[in-house]
């Protein structure tokens, strides 16, 4: 696609993503710019209109939005690190538990063969299990679509739920900072671009994302500048991140994918079932608060979950860490065991 084309569409993404979450600020709801842009983009996207973010855009999101959870890190949070390991054990323990029950749905109701059933029912980003479960043999059109629906109903459900059912707000900031200083830009311009360099020369996982993550959270450490993202900055964010989730079901009709779609969010509805009762729990043996939990586990993306922590208060730092962990686990861990199963299917 060329870039004179890709510009108009990336607005109108936008455009219909800002009606749709013009529509939830309007009416109060929670996470306005994100679930409302991601609401209104979806019904563009299923309605036929040429909306969509190309990669460029997208590696362009993923690096701000490194930069800026890494952002919720401190000196007082790394203080902190050894009050999770006991949930940080049970994430991965939860990983399988979660994996199994979405996998085995997969196989008995949308009736998917193993390998795209196994990496329909990870709870990874969409990106990472596509291109791990194409080079497995897995149906991409399938998994893709699973995937979407899961990341969507989560993103939509989760913070309706901490908003109606357990009473917690959208945090509201006393001292709104539009924009960063200059000199922060600097800085954060520099992390960007090393940790895109380190991201990719390290082969990490999501290195769009993890990169530059990670070095600003060792620059945050150090206290050199304030980690609180300024308050346009969040709201655009939400805006093009949002957009972009809904946009990802463009070129589907909704008669076409309408029954993998309807049991996809079922499955998504399950899988945060289970995510419910693990986390009250997990809040009942350890100190960790049950909506911490819920974001931490959730089986949402990495980028959308550890967001919408950021923007509703809900301790980032906590949500990123355990989301890292469970990404790490399953990019580096888990095609060393299915390689095996694949070798052993093959024999």
């Amino acid at each position: 696609m060329s870039f004179t084309s890709a510009v108009p569409k990336f607005l109108l993404t936008l455009l219909c993503g800002y009606l749709g979450g013009l529509v939830f600020w309007t009416l109060g709801l929670p996470l306005p710019w994100m679930l409302g842009c991601l609401s209104g983009s979806l019904i563009a996207s299923l309605s036929g209109a040429p909306v969509g973010v190309t990669k460029p855009i997208r590696l362009v999101i993923m690096v701000v939005l490194g930069v800026m959870l890494g952002g919720t890190f401190s000196p007082e949070v790394v203080a902190r690190a050894g009050e999770w390991i006991p949930t940080l054990i049970a994430a991965v323990l939860y990983l399988g538990l979660i994996t199994f029950v979405a996998q085995f749905y997969c196989r008995k109701f949308l009736k998917m063969d193993k390998m795209t059933a196994i990496f329909s029912g990870f709870p990874g980003g969409l990106s990472e299990m596509t291109l791990l479960g194409e080079e497995a043999g897995a149906d991409v059109r399938a998994l893709t679509l699973t995937h979407a629906c899961r990341v969507a109903s989560i993103l939509l459900a989760i913070p309706l739920f901490l908003t109606y059912w357990s009473g917690l707000e959208t945090l509201e900031r006393q001292e709104i900072t539009l924009f960063w200083s200059n000199f922060d830009i600097l800085i954060l311009l520099a992390i960007a671009i090393g940790g895109l360099a380190l991201g990719k020369f390290a082969k990490f996982p999501a290195y769009q994302l993890t990169g530059p993550l990670l070095l600003s959270a060792i620059i945050h450490t150090t206290g050199l500048i304030d980690g609180k993202p300024p308050e346009l900055v969040t709201i655009l964010l939400q805006i093009t991140l949002g957009s972009a989730l809904g946009a990802r079901f463009a070129g589907y009709s909704l008669k076409q994918v309408g029954k993998i779609m309807s049991l996809a969010v079922i499955m998504a509805f399950l899988m945060l079932m289970v995510t419910l009762i693990v986390s009250a729990l997990l809040s009942y043996v350890t100190d960790a608060s049950f909506e911490a939990l819920i974001l931490a586990l959730s089986p949402g993306g990495f980028a959308e979950m550890t967001l919408a922590a950021l923007s509703m208060g809900i301790d980032p730092a906590f949500v990123t860490t355990h989301h890292a962990l469970r990404l790490l686990v399953i990019v580096f861990v888990v095609p060393i065991f299915l390689t095996r199963m694949i070798k052993r299917n093959k024999n």
